[in-house]
């Protein structure tokens, strides 16, 4: 089990867009409108992806769940890190099968994405609850393609209003094993197969922050209110603190 995705909601996608690429030096896809009223963008690195998201319709997005569930999101927060997806290699139904007694659910739901040479990535997806809350999981159907490049998606981080109520959660639910798990009094880390879950007390709760690992470098990327802001460090450590902007070196 280990990170796959990152969906970003945004009010001011090109913003978002250009700060990214600027502090990363990564390039992102074409706009795509695959969800109804929204429109989204995805950067694909060497280990996983960042996918950022804005409504353009918001009476159509309102129209379907997922939609509902994003306008919500926004409406009440500004922007933020809407969804985080964990990829597995077990069949997702036997993955299901496997998931505590009452937990909620919805899927596996088979899919696929377009891409530029005209071929497909067919994947299944798994649901659980609210979609800033608990990571989804996803199974893709063959190898995926190749991207050269040296970043790679390496941590998330989730503030909590019940630390151990949501250490005990995630490791049921993800099973992931005790071992692999490090609590502190106001903090916990889950090692994942590659990369890590990071938990902290406090607010606002949900998903605040994703990890990107390069060379000899680590980049942060969180909100400000509603405003995407990616801070580096060239420590290599969990932390960063040094803010990037659109003039930064």
């Amino acid at each position: 089990m280990f990170l796959d995705h990152v969906t970003f909601a945004l009010g001011d996608l090109d913003d978002a867009v250009e700060r990214v690429e600027h502090s990363l030096g990564v390039r992102f896809e074409t706009p795509t409108n695959t969800i109804p009223g929204i429109t989204g963008r995805v950067a694909v690195l060497d280990s996983g992806f960042i996918e950022v998201m804005a409504v353009h319709d918001r009476e159509e997005a309102q129209r379907a769940p997922f939609g509902q569930k994003f306008v919500d999101y926004v409406d009440s927060r500004g922007g933020g890190i809407f969804s985080v997806t964990l990829r597995t290699e077990e069949d997702l139904s036997s993955f299901k099968s496997g998931l505590p007694e009452g937990v909620r659910n919805c899927g596996p739901i088979t899919t696929w994405v377009p891409q530029p040479d005209g071929t497909r990535i067919n994947f299944s997806s798994l649901f659980f609850g609210q979609y800033h809350l608990t990571p989804w999981v996803i199974a893709y159907d063959g190898e995926l393609p190749k991207v050269p490049g040296d970043l790679a998606l390496r941590g998330i981080c989730l503030n909590a209003s019940d630390l151990q109520s949501e250490v005990d959660r995630y490791a049921e639910l993800y099973r992931v094993p005790q071992d692999r798990i490090t609590v502190g009094s106001r903090e916990a880390v889950m090692e994942l197969s590659d990369g890590f879950i990071r938990m902290r007390q406090g607010d606002p709760v949900g998903f605040s922050s994703v990890e990107i690992a390069g060379p000899g470098t680590t980049f942060s990327i969180g909100f400000s209110g509603s405003e995407i802001q990616v801070m580096r460090n060239s420590t290599g450590d969990h932390e960063s603190n040094e803010p990037q902007t659109n003039g930064s070196a």
